[in-house]
């Protein structure tokens, strides 16, 4: 994540902030007041079916504030990890051989995440903004708290009602940009191959079950008008997944991933209808 990218969503930020891993920023973690334990009552370490490899057990860090949530913060994770691996691999995806997150950092507020990230990125801490919520860096995910969480919601989308699902949602939403970087990254060689933002964030959108009004799906025209031609529509997270769903309906999970590394995207999938 560049800071650069960071000041675009500031305007309007999604239900996170998008993946820090796309040019491979690598973050080394030194905690500070953060609390670091080893869960003695985490379940026998995985082994990779095909390899017979030790797959990492997760480490997932609490502010200590938060400690006593622990068991929920761990559901929450461990169910949005097998949410996105389904999403991915029911459109004919193979996953990766190790978990695509290996450790989770939870920030108590905003300020303590945007602090953490400035310091680590270097950049102002005016570049990163207030409402952050979460990102991804590599196998690393950072989060604000859940209550931290609702507040931002509830302010940045007062007519879309916060539910118990909301907070994993976040979740779902930052680790399928992860899962996303990593399957362009082995089929092209770059994180750049996952499209325009208006696609990746609508993308992490579907696959999270954000914003799921009953609207109808855009027309071709409407599309056109909103993203063909280079066309980029305004800064809506629930506008991304209102046109990803759109283009899900028509061309599949699969056909978009693989073509939104084109230039003429999506353009070139209506192209090829003619």
């Amino acid at each position: 994540m560049t800071t650069d990218r960071l000041r675009r969503k500031a305007s309007q930020p999604p239900p996170g902030v998008p993946a820090l891993g796309r040019r491979c920023l690598a973050i080394g973690l030194t905690f500070g007041l953060l609390l670091t334990i080893a869960c003695t009552d985490s379940p026998p370490q995985r082994h990779d079916v095909a390899s017979g490899r030790p797959v990492p057990r997760l480490s997932i860090d609490l502010a200590p504030s938060l400690e006593m949530e622990r068991s929920s913060y761990e559901s929450d994770v461990l169910e949005a990890i097998a949410e996105v691996a389904n999403f991915f691999s029911s459109s004919g995806f193979g996953l990766p051989e190790q978990r695509v997150i290996d450790s989770v950092l939870v920030f108590d507020t905003p300020l303590a995440a945007r602090e953490y990230l400035s310091k680590e990125l270097g950049a102002s801490l005016d570049a990163i903004p207030e409402t952050f919520a979460g990102t991804v860096a590599e196998n690393r995910l950072f989060l604000v708290s859940r209550d931290s969480y609702r507040q931002i919601w509830q302010q940045l989308y007062p007519e879309w009602p916060w539910s118990e699902r909301t907070y994993r949602s976040l979740i779902v939403h930052e680790i399928a940009h992860r899962m996303h970087e990593v399957i362009v990254r082995e089929h092209f060689g770059s994180s750049d191959a996952m499209g325009p933002v208006w696609f990746f964030e609508g993308l992490a959108v579907l696959c999270a079950k954000q914003f799921e009004a009953q609207q109808t799906p855009l027309s071709r025209e409407e599309l056109r008008q909103l993203v063909g031609s280079g066309h980029s529509p305004t800064v809506s997270y629930p506008l991304y997944g209102r046109i990803a769903r759109s283009l899900v309906a028509e061309f599949g999970v699969r056909r978009l991933v693989l073509e939104a590394v084109q230039p003429n995207f999506p353009e070139v999938l209506w192209s090829a209808q003619r």
